[in-house]
């Protein structure tokens, strides 16, 4: 396998469990194979769901040898998620996608 790094996955469409196990099984092949660095593209995601996030995040804190970076995350992506989540999981989600985000979000007080 060519383990050239880093590598970049561009991520697109709908990000949730399937998508998730998918890339979460990829990424322990180009582990397997000698991959170090790994840059996953979210500038083509549609929404990304409560599954998505929480691989996205399990991804980039992963152990292994490999570090994953995440670039391309707007707000955007997860205003479904957002919406649809209780009022007493909205701060800990917002820090969620805090992590993911490229800078702080805007103060839009």
């Amino acid at each position: 396998m060519d383990a050239t790094t880093p590598r970049t996955i561009v991520l697109a469409g709908p990000i949730g469990a399937p998508e998730m196990l998918s890339l979460a099984n990829y990424c322990e092949h180009l582990e397997r194979g000698g991959q170090t660095d790994l840059h996953l593209n979210m500038a083509a995601v549609t929404h990304c769901g409560r599954e998505g996030l929480d691989g996205l995040l399990a991804l980039v804190a992963g152990p292994g040898g490999m570090t994953v970076t995440v670039d391309g995350a707007k707000w955007r992506h997860f205003m479904q998620l957002l919406g649809a989540a209780p009022i007493v999981e909205m701060q800990g989600l917002c820090d969620s996608v805090r992590t993911l985000l490229p800078r702080p979000a805007p103060d839009l007080s």
